[in-house]
């Protein structure tokens, strides 16, 4: 198959998933779905998907983001994280991101840690580069077959080799993939309006609604107007809203709503609540002697 859109699911989050499924249906009719997740998770999500991929039950984590090239049934694939939703027709970036085998958004940096501690002027001077290509968070990439195995390969490679290249900080693969674009020369896909997150939007301005495929804002870092294709609730961020668009792509699609707004109060809990006292006493614990694993 040509073109598609892929995804991972975990029992954890495979409602966001559906709700990924059910914003592309509306916004990208007739685009296929794959979901690449374990053989229970695969039993709920069949009804939404057109493809459901058994996962490598060996990899734990991010690592399966570095096997996407043997998850996804499609030729050309834009991979999503589950935890976003989609409003605009998907083609004409496909048309004008082709040209390379793997890309995504985002920029270059030659200095500073990445948010999994990946020392930047570290790993610049292991792979002999002067700036290194970031695509921190974003959530998505889009990749073409054949051409992408190249790329894949020296992810798989990395990822053993991590703390060769990363040293000892955990393991992300957007910090591995950072490294491959840049070594491979890969680069990263620009903006364009293409991406946002909830707090992108100027607060007040925020349109969303994607049970009709409908986004706007105003964007904060330009103060001019956007109509991004996808949003990216990562890290729990604006739990509540998210909530709501699920719970309205539910309702339309006749999927049961219950316990939507009780796991959106968890994720809240999780990242207003437990994550700030987590670093706390990290830091408290630090600052009397006492270390902490990561």
């Amino acid at each position: 198959m040509e073109f598609g859109i892929l995804t991972l699911a975990t029992p954890n989050d495979y409602r966001k998933a559906i709700g990924l499924a059910l914003s592309a249906r509306v916004s990208n009719p007739g685009v296929p779905l794959a979901v690449a997740c374990s053989a229970k998770v695969g039993e709920l999500l069949k009804p939404y998907f057109d493809h459901v991929i058994l996962e490598d039950s060996s990899l734990r984590g991010f690592e399966h983001k570095v096997h996407l090239d043997r998850y996804s049934p499609f030729q050309n694939t834009f991979f999503f994280d589950s935890d976003v939703l989609l409003f605009k027709d998907l083609g004409p970036i496909t048309d004008s991101w082709g040209q390379q085998a793997y890309t995504a958004i985002g920029g270059y940096m030659s200095d500073g840690f990445s948010s999994f501690g990946l020392d930047r002027q570290r790993v610049l001077a292991k792979i002999g580069k002067e700036k290194l290509a970031v695509i921190d968070g974003a959530g998505h990439a889009f990749f073409t077959k054949p051409a992408c195995q190249e790329v894949f390969d020296l992810a798989r490679h990395i990822t053993e080799k991590h703390a060769e290249y990363a040293g000892d900080i955990p393991y992300a693969d957007e910090d591995v993939m950072d490294i491959v674009m840049t070594i491979l020369n890969l680069v990263p896909a620009p903006g364009d309006g293409f991406f946002s997150r909830y707090l992108t939007a100027v607060p007040g301005t925020l349109q969303m609604d994607a049970t009709a495929a409908k986004c706007r804002m105003i964007a904060n870092y330009s103060g001019l107007p956007i109509e991004p294709c996808m949003m990216h609730f990562a890290s729990n961020e604006a739990p509540f809203p998210y909530a709501k668009q699920l719970y309205k792509l539910f309702k339309q699609s006749g999927v049961s709503t219950e316990g939507l707004y009780s796991e959106a109060f968890i994720d809240f809990y999780t990242m207003e609540i437990l994550w700030p006292l987590k670093a706390k006493l990290k830091r408290v614990l630090k600052m009397v002697g006492i270390r902490v694993g990561k």
